[in-house]
């Protein structure tokens, strides 16, 4: 059997704790769908009358304000990636909306690229420097964004691993890793053990979180399944 489990927003969740947006902390502490939080800001709609339509353009709003794009970048990325019709007016309002409704990210993102324009570089939540005067395009924003939450992601994933490692070779169940692709996590294991290697992936997926960032929570965070494809 397949074992599959992923991170539910990983990078906006990352985001939330590297920023300390109190807004989008309370949000998943609650289990609120952050899509649909979004959309209500840019709606001014209560967060019960959003459409599944509207919560993809939120979606695209989400993940593409996250690194820094501009109305003209938000617009062609939302429509390129989720199929959503924006002009450069309305992605400007779902811009101002989005910061108004997390205004310590927006601090954030400020801060942090300013510091990284100035030192030339930029640090992950696990301690990695990111040295742009070694590169040859030099300093760029979205990337002094990106850098961070993404390089916590990548350090969540590697905790997680090495927790995983730990509780399999513990039991010694007959179950191995076949693939990892960005949040995700492939176990193959025999029918018999497969959910208790679902538990084991859950708590190592939790477990690798917690080591990066103690205070986050874990409420949501990871959805497992086991199957035959």
């Amino acid at each position: 059997m397949l074992v599959v489990a992923d991170y539910s927003q990983i990078e906006l969740r990352v985001a939330a704790l590297v920023s300390n947006d109190q807004n989008m902390l309370v949000a998943y502490e609650h289990e609120i769908d952050l899509h649909r939080k979004t959309a209500a800001a840019i709606a001014r709609l209560p967060i019960e009358q959003i459409s599944d339509e509207q919560r993809r353009l939120a979606k695209a709003v989400n993940f593409g304000l996250l690194f820094g794009q501009g109305a003209r970048g938000l617009a062609a990325y939302a429509r390129a990636n989720y199929g959503v019709e924006m002009s450069e007016i309305e992605a400007e309002e779902a811009r101002s909306a989005f910061f108004s409704a997390y205004p310590d990210l927006r601090n954030w993102q400020q801060q942090t690229a300013k510091r990284a324009e100035f030192d030339m570089k930029v640090i992950t939540p696990g301690g990695r420097v990111r040295d742009f005067s070694n590169e040859t395009n030099g300093y760029r924003y979205t990337e002094a964004l990106n850098t961070p939450i993404q390089g916590g992601a990548a350090k969540i994933l590697l905790a997680t691993l090495a927790a995983l490692e730990i509780s399999i070779n513990k039991t010694g169940i007959d179950v191995k890793l076949v693939n990892v692709i960005h949040d995700e996590i492939v176990l193959e294991a025999a029918e018999e053990v497969s959910g208790q290697a679902k538990e084991y992936l859950q708590q190592a997926m939790i477990e690798g979180m917690l080591k990066i960032f103690p205070t986050a929570t874990t409420n949501g965070l990871v959805e497992a399944n086991v199957g035959n494809n």
